[in-house]
């Protein structure tokens, strides 16, 4: 909080309308790049924590890198996934579907897209 602060005191407390401004603010990280993308600048854009890579990752198959941040499948997945007219939507039911069901030990038994998903073809 003291280093935003300490960037909106430069900025005479604006803050930037652009996302390449945002991401060189040293707080800032991709999930709330993204976040302020998608909610402030009313722009698609994924959430994507472990939740939403997990159930991407499930339906549509694995990442390559072990950090999502850094994975260009993940990245380039969760952006197509999201950029629909409705990405805030879209981005709340995969993470809530995440918590909810497709969780660490998922409950396939309990699962709409179960027969769609590859990790079905998988257990």
């Amino acid at each position: 909080m003291y280093k935003l602060a300490q960037e909106m005191k430069k900025r005479n407390g604006v803050f930037p309308k652009e996302r390449n401004q945002v991401e060189e603010f040293s707080m800032m990280g991709q999930y709330l790049t993204n976040a302020y993308e998608l909610f402030i600048l009313k722009k698609p854009s994924p959430l994507l924590d472990v939740n939403m890579a997990r159930v991407l990752e499930r339906f549509f198959g694995p990442r390559k890198m072990a950090d999502i941040r850094y994975d260009p499948y993940l990245q380039r997945l969760a952006k197509a996934v999201v950029t629909q007219d409705q990405a805030k939507e879209i981005n709340w039911a995969i993470l809530d579907f995440g918590a909810a069901n497709c969780k660490i030990k998922p409950e396939c038994y309990n699962c709409a897209i179960f027969k769609k998903c590859k990790y079905s073809k998988m257990t």
